[in-house]
Formats: C-alpha cells, structure tokens, sequence
C-alpha cells in the first residue's frame, strides 16, 4: 500500500514539472512573437474610410473609395502635421435671374439722338451712366474763361422775363406729360419763346435744346453745338412738332446733360413737378457749375405761385441766374 502511494506521488510531480515547462515554454515564445511583431510595424499604414451603400432591389453593395470625392487638403507646417484637415471642394451654383428695369427706361422720341455731349456716359441713350464729380467739372468749369475774344454777348429773355447775357445758351426743357396738351400745355409756348429768342442771336453765338423726361433728347446731338442759323431755327419748330409728351421727371439729369456743354446760360423750363430737387443736389450742382454757368428757371403752372422757395428759386439763386413764373391761365 505504502509503495502505491509512494508512486503515486511521484507521477504527480513528474506530471506538474511537466506543465509547468511547457507554460513556461509557451510563455517565451508569445513573449518573443509580441516583440518582434512591434519592432517589424514601426511605419505608420494608410487608414481610410471607406463608405458603402447597399442597394435594397438586389441587395449588392456597392463601395465607394476617396476618389469619387474631390477633396483638397489644407497645407499643414511641421507643428501640425499629425493633425491636417481636408475640405471638400463643391461647385456654387447659380440661379438665373432676370433683372427688370433697362426695357421700362427705352421710351420711343421722335427724334433719336445719333451722338451724345455725355463724353464716356450713355445718358443719352436711356441708360443710366456715373456723372462726374463735382471736382472734375469745375475745374474743367474754370478752365473756359469768360473774357473770350468771340465778340459781343448776346442777351436773351423769355416770357418777359430777366435777360441773360451770354455766347453759348442750353435750353433744357421739360417734356413729360403734365407739360403737354393733356396738362398745362406748356411745351408749345416753350417752343414759340425759344424761336423768338433765338432770332436776336449773331453769327458769335451758339445753341442747344435738350428736351427731357426720364432721359434726354437732344436738337443738335453730339459735343458740338448749333449756329443760330435761319435754317437751323426753322429746325427748331420741326424738333418741338416731333416732341411727345409722356414719362417721369428727372430735373437733375436734364441740368448735368446741359452743363457738359459748358455753356454761359441754362434755360430750365418746367412746371417743377415730381421730383423736387433737394438742398444736396442743388448743392452739387451749383458745383458742377463752377461759377461759370447761371441757371435761369422758368416755372409753369395754373393761378398764382404758391411756393416762392421752391428748388427752381434756389438753384437760380445759387447760382447766379434768376426766376421766373408763367401763369399759364393768363396765356
């Protein structure tokens, strides 16, 4: 009994030293496969996200790799390197939209107009044009003395009013629709004052008439302006006989596409409607002036004057022209 016991004890040592080896063993060779597994993966590897999509018909996926997106990485420097960032470029797309407003401003005239005085503008066209600075025309305003050697001034006065002495006249004149037959009627006394006025002019003397509403029309188109010849006042009734009354107002414009003539005088005949002219823009055209052009304005309306500071009684004042009323009802 006693020897069975004996062996027993000693197959169990023989069986625990054993295992106990080969643990010992096992744990050896995982230690040196982890080792060298690390030293051999000391590179960095790609690692991407790849983006997958499965169709619900056929049950298939399909993948999709970085190449079917653009994408643009942002430069890094060498602080950042482990932590850049990617943008995804995506195309900006437009709509299409139409800009209202040039086809309202195509009025038909009689008369189309084949130059225009507006040096680098398309005012006279119906398009809207950036005028100068007040700087720029008066100092090209004070580079055309007065005392030029072209012989006497001539004078003119219309509807009794205060003569204006001068070489070159503008008569800038309100065509829109209350000036016309359907309104004060205006237009054709304006034509039959400027006929007579233009007879008492000489050879040294020039003209233009610029009729206007929301764009201008001219008698004598371009930079260059009429000889108060008979065949040219003839001409003049043909221009105010070719004239519609019809459209908005626009005063200032009318003003600035006379002073680009440079003239002594500018008649402004209107019956002084919508828009009124505020103290800024009287004040930049008194500018635009430059102390060589008077502004005489003539007033139209039914009964007597009811506002004696309106923008015509200013601007004339302002800049060195005077005012005048017609009471049409008296005509």
């Amino acid at each position: 009994m006693s020897t069975r016991q004996q062996k027993s004890s000693h197959a169990w040592a023989l069986s625990m030293a054993v295992h106990v080896g080969l643990l010992l063993a096992a744990g050896f060779l995982w230690t040196q496969q982890s080792i060298h597994g690390i030293s051999d993966s000391e590179s960095d590897k790609p690692v991407g996200i790849v983006i997958a999509s499965t169709t619900a018909v056929d049950n298939r996926t399909e993948y999709f790799d970085e190449s079917t997106y653009a994408v643009k990485s942002m430069p890094t420097d060498h602080k950042t390197a482990d932590s850049a960032t990617a943008i995804t470029e995506q195309p900006l797309s437009l709509p299409d939209i139409d800009l209202p407003g040039l086809d309202d401003l195509a009025g038909s005239t009689a008369i189309t107009p084949t130059g225009s005085a507006l040096d680098g503008g398309k005012l006279a066209d119906g398009l809207p044009t950036d005028g100068p600075s007040a700087e720029q025309i008066a100092r090209e305003q004070s580079k055309l003395p007065r005392n030029v050697s072209r012989g006497p001034a001539g004078e003119i006065s219309i509807f009794g009013g205060t003569p204006a002495a001068g070489h070159d006249f503008v008569f800038v004149v309100d065509r829109s629709k209350s000036m016309g037959g359907q309104g004060l009627n205006a237009l054709v006394a304006a034509q039959q004052q400027i006929v007579q006025s233009l007879a008492g002019l000489k050879d040294n003397h020039q003209f233009n008439i610029i009729a206007y509403h929301h764009r201008p029309t001219y008698f004598q188109p371009g930079s260059e302006m009429a000889k108060p010849t008979q065949a040219n006042v003839k001409q003049v009734n043909d221009f105010f006989n070719g004239l519609a009354a019809f459209g908005g107002t626009d005063h200032e414009m009318g003003i600035i596409a006379a002073l680009r003539y440079k003239p002594d005088v500018i008649f402004l005949l209107t019956d002084g409607g919508d828009p009124y002219l505020n103290q800024a823009q009287i004040s930049d055209l008194k500018k635009y002036c430059g102390g060589r052009t008077s502004i005489y304005s003539v007033q139209f309306g039914f009964g007597p004057l009811q506002d004696k500071q309106n923008f015509m009684t200013k601007i004339a004042k302002e800049t060195g022209g005077n005012f005048h009323y017609v009471d049409m009802r008296k005509k």
